[in-house]
């Protein structure tokens, strides 16, 4: 049996490394054979250059998969254990129990039964008893999922998505919510025993107000998948649910425009401004311009000079952030002594690195040659942004308009906007 067989992660490792190990060997070849104006082999070596990178985002994808899989499983299994450690089931975890077999009864019926809709109206009534369970119906009707499937939801979510994990988001009570940030540092100074104290400086505070909007998922099964016993409900609305919001909320975090919806990242144009004095707009990211007279002209001074253009105080938490393609240019970059800046992920839950700090994938940013694409964040990302939501996942079931299937909408209110835009730069491809 293989090694990827028995250890998925140790599988994707090895493509990797022997992936990257070919990629340089292949890349010094084609750089060899352009200094000497071999154009047709330095040609052919591209195109399999492109085959390389192409193995190499294979083995990186199967990785970061696997160590997904493999964390849900873990935590998984650390609740059972929780579970099993309890040396009795306390009142509070009875509703609970009560309510996600009321739930699922309800669930099975397409909310067409009645018995089950009573019970579930009783265990939200016993809930309100107590104020640590939050067992409730949505305003505009229907019913909160029950906790262990919304938590479900919420942990697949961050597993599978290419952002959430690097923002900050979390949950908060109204949707009033608002923070102040300072967004210059208050000043101190100097002075004798006997001097005269002069009053320094004050920070200046930016109010953030998230725009919000209603996010649902609208998942379709048959009227007797839900009646089958051996159906997996769980599963199903797990899968459906954290699939289709986790790829909208991506989007939303990158160019969500504020209507009905988060404000995205790059929904106020970034400037070229640099921070201080004149103050940016408050949702505006500052962006570095490369050279859009040479489409493949992405040099690692271009990148040098982003890290450097972030105030020094955010480096510690930063990281890079672009998709794909992008990464597959930034794998051919090399110092004078020909040492490449990028360096593949060995080892299990670090991350590929580029100049030392970490990188991730964000597939909704734009390719490196796009025209007048942002393309290659760096900063930290989780100061940058705040994604934040209400209340638990809401659940309401329809089986009338198509005949033979229930409809579940499944809904949550998120909100989102730019936090400090002094944390993060990117570079655009554009000549100024």
């Amino acid at each position: 049996m293989s090694k990827e067989n028995t250890n998925p992660i140790l599988g994707a490792i090895d493509q990797i490394n022997s992936a990257f190990e070919e990629f340089k060997t292949t890349n010094d070849k084609r750089l060899e054979a352009e200094k000497k104006g071999q154009e047709a082999h330095a040609r052919e070596l591209s195109e399999k250059l492109d085959r390389i990178e192409a193995d190499i985002a294979d083995g990186e994808k199967k990785k970061r998969e696997a160590e997904r899989q493999k964390e849900i499983m873990e935590e998984r299994v650390e609740i059972l254990e929780s579970l099993n450690d309890r040396p009795k089931m306390s009142v509070q975890d009875k509703i609970k129990n009560e309510h996600k077999d009321a739930f699922f009864d309800w669930f099975r019926s397409g909310g067409k039964n009645s018995e089950a809709d009573s019970r579930l109206r009783s265990v939200i009534e016993k809930s309100r008893e107590y104020k640590d369970v939050t067992i409730g119906t949505a305003a505009s009707g229907g019913y909160a999922l029950p906790e262990e499937i919304s938590r479900a939801v919420d942990m697949l979510m961050l597993k599978r998505s290419d952002i959430l994990n690097e923002v900050s988001f979390r949950q908060v009570g109204t949707s009033d919510y608002k923070e102040l940030i300072s967004i210059n540092d208050s000043s101190a100074g100097w002075v004798g025993e006997t001097g005269s104290r002069s009053a320094t400086n004050t920070p200046t505070l930016r109010e953030v107000v998230p725009t919000w909007g209603e996010l649902y998922a609208y998942p379709q099964i048959s009227e007797w998948s839900a009646q089958d016993l051996f159906f997996n409900v769980e599963d199903w609305l797990v899968e459906n649910i954290s699939e289709k919001m986790g790829k909208a909320l991506d989007l939303a975090i990158w160019s969500g425009n504020a209507s009905n919806k988060p404000t995205g990242m790059i929904n106020s144009a970034p400037v070229s401004t640099a921070d201080g004095s004149p103050q940016k707009a408050a949702a505006a990211f500052q962006y570095i311009p490369t050279d859009s007279a040479s489409p493949q002209a992405l040099g690692a001074d271009d990148v040098i000079d982003l890290v450097y253009a972030l105030n020094r105080g955010y480096r510690p938490n930063a990281k890079f952030g672009c998709n794909s393609v992008t990464q597959g240019a930034l794998r051919k970059l090399k110092s004078t002594n020909g040492d490449y800046y990028w360096q593949p992920s060995l080892q299990q839950g670090q991350p590929a690195s580029l100049l030392g700090y970490s990188v991730f994938t964000y597939e909704d940013m734009a390719d490196y040659n796009t025209a007048d694409g942002i393309y290659l964040g760096f900063g930290d990302w989780r100061n940058a942004y705040t994604l934040v939501y209400r209340r638990d996942l809401a659940v309401t079931a329809e089986g009338i308009t198509n005949p033979g299937y229930i409809r579940f909408y499944v809904r949550r209110r998120y909100g989102g906007i730019v936090h400090n835009n002094d944390c993060l730069k990117f570079l655009k491809f554009a000549d100024t």
